[in-house]
């Protein structure tokens, strides 16, 4: 009994040191993000953004005190915050963590911790309002495109075309798919791998470019163009449309949710035949060496 009572001791004092720098950093983050935008919608813009530089650099030291030291081959050995800016603007809300590599995150490994994660997971899970929720549980949510859209996407949202088979790190979670970034709903080929691993407390983000370009498969090109012509028809019913709003507005949702739909069943074609890819194999491969060169414990 007194053995019990020392090991509960223990994993309280443990958990509470645990709890400490994560309270600590999401208290000083959210009274800056509180004090910036009430300085900015004030209409003191230009202080608030010489503030925001400051404060981004305090809480770049404490992400950094609790991710750890990160050195992975092939990017950059110096990290930065991942978080964007601290205004409420074009690419606030990014997971909280230390991004090495490229400023576009076209290529970059973000390092966060499992409690960091969870808290952004419940930040944002009504980001979007209407527009689906985001899962609460971090293994579900690591699998979706929308939470790379939201975590490291500043400009375009992350598309997801197929899932890549890799393998996790010892007792770990690994997910990797094949993806690309985009403004708009386009034809297009996916162009980068999109990983996340968790391992020892510890999250990693990564997207690399594919080494191999991966070419378009004209079935799918086939399945793009039999939606694309439908969508279209239903467009140009909408444009010539002289009646009531209510009704416009069937039509515009008509017509769009066409267009995401076809771009759906692209990608699910996509997905169907990527493995005739010659592409493919070198790609998961590459897809595995970037899991194995993170830091895992």
């Amino acid at each position: 009994m007194k053995a019990f009572a020392v090991a509960l001791l223990l994993w309280t004092v443990g958990t509470a040191q645990a709890a400490a720098p994560l309270d600590g950093y999401l208290a000083a983050r959210d009274r800056h993000i509180v004090a910036l935008n009430r300085e900015a919608e004030a209409g003191g813009v230009d202080s608030a953004s010489r503030k925001e530089a400051d404060a981004r650099r305090e809480l770049e030291g404490m992400l950094k005190a609790m991710v750890g030291p990160v050195a992975v081959r092939g990017f950059p050995a110096d990290g930065r915050i991942n978080l964007q800016t601290l205004l409420k603007e074009l690419g606030f809300g990014m997971l909280d963590g230390i991004a090495y590599g490229e400023a576009d995150n076209q290529r970059v490994v973000v390092a966060t911790t499992e409690g960091l994660l969870r808290s952004w997971l419940k930040e944002h899970r009504d980001w979007w309002p209407g527009l689906g929720r985001m899962p609460q549980d971090p293994r579900t949510a690591l699998g979706e495109e929308d939470f790379y859209t939201q975590a490291i996407s500043t400009e375009a949202a992350v598309a997801r075309f197929a899932g890549l088979p890799v393998k996790a790190p010892g007792a770990g979670f690994a997910v990797a798919m094949l993806a690309t970034a985009r403004q708009d709903v386009v034809l297009d080929v996916p162009d980068r791998i999109v990983l996340s691993v968790v391992q020892g407390g510890r999250v990693f983000v990564a997207v690399e470019p594919v080494a191999a370009p991966i070419a378009p498969i004209p079935a799918c090109n086939a399945v793009w163009t039999q939606h694309e012509e439908a969508a279209r028809r239903a467009w140009k019913v909408y444009s010539a449309s002289k009646q009531d709003e209510a009704t416009r507005e069937t039509l515009f949702k008509k017509a769009t949710g066409l267009e995401t739909e076809g771009d759906r069943a692209y990608r699910r074609c996509f997905a169907q035949r990527l493995e005739t890819q010659a592409a493919f194999q070198t790609v998961v491969r590459q897809a595995q060496a970037l899991i194995d060169r993170l830091p895992l414990p």
